[in-house]
């Protein structure tokens, strides 16, 4: 039985490894996923590289900063006798992305997102970590295709294809010239299916999965060394 307690313990490090591997895996899939155009994109897990669509509406704000953007985090902690987050927001409001041939809208909801774009601001003990997307970034997107209605045939059909609701449908309108089929991306429907959003380049978001994946490993030596030191010292 304390056999079996103590291979139990040197077990308690493997979701570490299986999320370095996922890192790994993930940096492959996204190296070996070929791009492709909105228009010209099929249902599914698509890769699709674009730039964000100023909308027509009110854009969001990038809290503190003021800044317009289409999607936005931010930490706020209060430092006292030690580092605290006191508050920790982000954006879920549905943006859209143009790549020339194409709209499409993106539900950014349980995404994981790799802005760019990275500001501290520190205001006595007041710490701000804001991330953000802003307007006409370039943007990578790996995730799943759905689309929200077949081609619109004019523009009136175009301007109504997202369903009214807190949801703007302004962009739409404005592209509309375009006779655009319009996508959307939102949560992948099967569970462990990646859904990344990015403003960094293809190569260097390759090079932050496997950097992450590098730590999840040495995180896990780490730890499995650890229970290897404590057990000996018990025992």
């Amino acid at each position: 039985m304390v056999a079996g307690l103590i291979n139990l313990i040197y077990l308690l490090p493997l979701p570490l490894l299986l999320i370095a591997f996922y890192r790994l895996g993930l940096a492959r899939y996204i190296e070996n996923q070929p791009d492709t155009s909105i228009a010209g994109a099929a249902q599914g897990m698509v890769e699709i590289k674009a730039r964000t669509v100023l909308p027509d509406t009110l854009p969001l704000q990038v809290p503190v900063l003021g800044v317009p953007c289409v999607w936005f985090r931010i930490e706020t902690s209060v430092f006292d006798e030690e580092r605290k987050t006191v508050d920790a927001r982000e954006s879920y409001r549905r943006f859209y992305i143009s790549d020339g041939t194409g709209v499409c809208a993106v539900d950014p909801l349980h995404a994981e997102v790799h802005p760019r774009r990275i500001r501290e601001i520190r205001d006595g003990n007041v710490f701000h970590r804001i991330t953000w997307i802003g307007v006409d970034d370039n943007i990578y997107i790996l995730g799943w295709m759905h689309s929200l209605h077949p081609r619109p045939q004019t523009e009136d059909q175009l301007g109504e294809a997202v369903p009214a609701g807190t949801e703007p449908s302004a962009p739409i309108r404005r592209y509309g010239q375009l006779k655009e089929k319009l996508e959307r991306i939102p949560r992948p429907p099967f569970p462990g299916m990646p859904f990344l959003i990015s403003t960094h380049y293809e190569h260097q978001l390759v090079e932050r999965m496997r950097r992450r994946a590098k730590y999840w490993f040495a995180g896990f030596f780490a730890a499995l060394l650890g229970i290897h030191g404590w057990l000996i010292y018990w025992q």
